[in-house]
């Protein structure tokens, strides 16, 4: 997908701050290191499965299925309503929980995402609410107090080792999804044979620069805690692992603010009250981020109902809204979404009327694009590997190696439904390590993810897989 020119506006800063506009230019300027975490971000929300799977290319049909991609990953439904008879397919997910969230970010950190989250993070579906002309500021400097209150006990975590870290985010899996290090040769490649670079898109990690040391170990060792919707599974991993890849996801170049942004933000925020802690409060309930994050401190982490016009009614030609190129002020958030996406969106919401329910085996995939399980796994001829990096999956042994690309790769899921056993596809899907591995020759973990995204493959595989292969025929 082509990069937007779009940039956050900067129009109405009623306090002067003007050399905000100066974090722009220092965010989006190519960083001279090799490091994964630095890769340069897209200039607009990065949404893996339309990422991967959809372009500007496509044809209008096609790009639609992207489009109603976007709409569910961007969470556009907490905010409007889809048809009923698309509500469980549209469900949205629950975003980021903000629970501690003052122990993982410093103060100004959490002042510019609440200011415009792309200041930190280009390609953050986030959208902002105070990018516009009309932004108040003070209302701003309440949101930053409140979430300054949100602070939990971080256990004191070991530093760990950069090159122990390097080494095991290039052999866990963490390449599947995101970048790898320009440079890094994984052990057993020879040292005439070249490494191709990845030429798929990256999931974005740019939020762990920002990471508190000791937070960012504590999110690796729980990261399904830490992300609702189940977009970062959990590796299982110990304290000493989670400490040596937060040391090496941390040992890249800081992103340093220029000097006078830091001391034009720390001289405008005024010192937290009662009052406006309050009012802090008040505002995430009043600006509805409780559509997408649930209520820190809530009983049962419900979230509010959508309250816009629902989707149905949404005017698919519109330049305006949450479509606008740049941020308009009011109760309209800004996306800052590119040419590809929007288009994407309108021809989605063109087909909204004749949308059907997903039949089982639309849904394998469509739940399948959103997990980004297509980066390790292939199914019917899509998704898989990127055959550049194929060569980050190790071999365990001798033995492994014998087995060829079979010995070192994620299996294919063509007609795991059938072959697997209830028991055995359960195990896979709930990560029961007390159960071992089926795999025990593959280097790569099947990561844990929260039960509630992965619950419905549980019937979706063998309904799809039974009817072409028949019943379960081993136990592997």
């Amino acid at each position: 997908m082509a990069e937007s020119s779009i940039e956050p506006g900067m129009a109405g800063d009623r306090t002067g701050l003007g050399v905000v506009a100066g974090l722009l230019s220092l965010l989006a300027a190519p960083v001279a290191h090799a490091h994964p975490a630095h890769a340069k971000p897209v200039n607009y929300p990065f949404v893996v499965g339309f990422e991967r799977f959809h372009s500007g290319l496509d044809d209008e049909d096609y790009l639609a299925e992207g489009g109603f991609l976007l709409l569910n990953e961007l969470n556009c439904v907490a905010c409007h309503a889809p048809p009923e008879a698309l509500a469980e397919q549209l469900a949205g997910f629950v975003a980021t929980d903000l629970a501690g969230v003052a122990s993982r970010l410093a103060p100004l950190e959490i002042e510019l995402l609440v200011r415009n989250p792309r200041f930190v993070k280009r390609d953050t579906v986030m959208p902002s609410l105070f990018a516009g002309p009309d932004r108040d500021l003070e209302e701003v400097a309440a949101l930053r107090a409140w979430l300054g209150t949100l602070v939990a006990e971080v256990p004191d975590h070991p530093v760990g080792d950069i090159e122990r870290g390097r080494a095991l985010y290039h052999r866990i899996g963490c390449v599947a999804c995101h970048a790898p290090e320009a440079g890094y040769r994984p052990p057993g490649v020879p040292e005439n044979a070249e490494i191709e670079m990845a030429g798929l898109a990256s999931v974005p990690m740019n939020l762990a620069d920002l990471y508190d040391l000791a937070a960012l170990t504590e999110f690796l060792l729980k990261p399904n805690e830490h992300r609702p919707s189940g977009r970062m599974p959990d590796f299982d991993l110990d304290v000493a692992e989670a400490s040596d890849l937060a040391a090496y996801l941390k040992a890249g170049p800081d992103l340093v603010l220029p000097p006078n942004l830091s001391e034009a933000l720390a001289a405008a925020a005024p010192t937290p009250d009662a009052a406006l802690v309050e009012k802090g409060r008040e505002l995430f309930l009043g600006k509805r981020c409780h559509a997408c994050h649930a209520m820190p401190g809530g009983e049962d982490g419900t979230l509010a109902g959508p309250s816009s016009k629902p989707l149905a009614e949404l005017d698919p030609g519109t330049a305006g809204g949450c479509f606008s190129e740049r941020p308009v002020g009011g109760a309209v958030p800004f996306y800052g979404l590119d040419l590809v996406q929007r288009r994407a969106l309108a021809a989605a919401l063109r087909r909204l009327g004749g949308r059907e329910p997903l039949d089982p085996a639309r849904e394998i995939d469509w739940r399948m694009k959103q997990l980004n399980c297509h980066a390790c796994h292939e199914r019917d001829g899509v998704g898989g590997p990127e055959t550049a990096r194929e060569v980050y999956f190790g071999f365990r042994d001798g033995a492994a190696l014998a087995l060829g690309r079979d010995g070192h790769l994620p299996p294919a899921l063509d007609g795991s439904g059938a072959t697997l056993t209830p028991e055995r596809l359960a195990q896979v899907l709930f990560g029961n390590a007390a159960e071992g591995s089926g795999r025990p020759h593959l280097l790569v973990p099947m990561p844990k993810f929260r039960r509630a995204v992965v619950e419905p493959f549980e019937k979706l595989l063998p309904a799809v897989d039974r009817a072409s292969f028949g019943r379960p025929i081993r136990p592997q």
